[in-house]
């Protein structure tokens, strides 16, 4: 099969099961109890994501272009105080309509889903820039990588999408989820047409950066929504524990099978 041809179908293969695990928390009703277990999974799914695969893969990477820990930790904290600051700003200007807790729950849960959007579409700028370098590398590298990359996606989108089923986003829902699952298929083209799979030094910094918006989103906006509902809480961390080993089992098959993800 010619290779251009070969990357396409591994480019749509990644943009469908984005797309599945964006459908699928929207597709199924639930009440709000169901809602809030399925938050508390999913944040259990960002802690694992965040300390498993965002922190370690800025890391290496950062290192391996020649950076120290300590600008590497600088990073992380510039892109933790940066998304903090938009988080202020857009709950200053964007007030609810009125001031019931009903209206700033909503208000809150608007909040949480376009940070957690803003932190993992730029990581998924990066999951586009991996899938092709490791096309490049090697086809049986590139199949490595593309399953470990399907498995990573599915759950992170799921995630993502589980996000908006609280916040007042519903309509505008599937328009923000369809544009984050052509982020990694645009950016992976991108990347195989002109820069040839190859990263560049400053790929572990802008992964540092993503890493401290990741962090913010997870510690103070998902842990703290799945958890607001104190009759849940036992429930919730049992879901929470569990979202941890999902990504656990993860790193475990993409580090046995493929080597690292990215």
């Amino acid at each position: 099969m010619d290779q251009t041809v070969m990357f396409a179908v591994f480019v749509l293969v990644t943009l469908i099961v984005s797309l599945v695990g964006a459908l699928l928390p929207q597709m199924i009703k639930m009440n709000d109890k169901q809602t809030h277990l399925l938050i508390a999974f999913s944040s259990g799914i960002f802690v694992g994501v965040l300390f498993l695969m965002f922190l370690p893969e800025a890391v290496e990477e950062s290192i391996e272009a020649g950076y120290s820990s300590e600008t590497i930790m600088y990073a992380v904290m510039g892109g933790f105080i940066a998304i903090f600051i938009i988080d202020i700003f857009l709950k200053h200007y964007n007030k609810p309509t009125c001031g019931c807790s009903s209206c700033m729950d909503h208000h809150a849960h608007d909040i949480t889903s376009l940070s957690a959007f803003i932190g993992l579409s730029i990581h998924a700028c990066f999951d586009g820039l991996a899938l092709a370098s490791a096309f490049v590398a090697g086809t049986e590298v590139g199949v490595m990588v593309l399953v470990a990359m399907c498995i990573h996606k599915l759950v992170v989108v799921f995630s993502l999408s589980s996000t908006f089923l609280l916040s007042n986003k519903k309509k505008q829902a599937m328009r923000y989820l369809v544009t984050f699952c052509f982020i990694s298929p645009i950016a992976a083209v991108v990347s195989f047409v002109f820069l040839n799979g190859v990263s560049a030094d400053w790929t572990g910094i802008a992964l540092a950066l993503s890493a401290g918006i990741f962090m913010f989103v997870t510690m103070c906006d998902m842990i703290p929504e799945a958890f607001h509902r104190q009759k849940y809480d036992l429930k919730s961390l049992g879901l929470m524990l569990l979202g941890i080993v999902v990504v656990i089992a993860v790193v475990i098959f993409t580090t046995h099978f493929g080597g690292h993800i990215h």
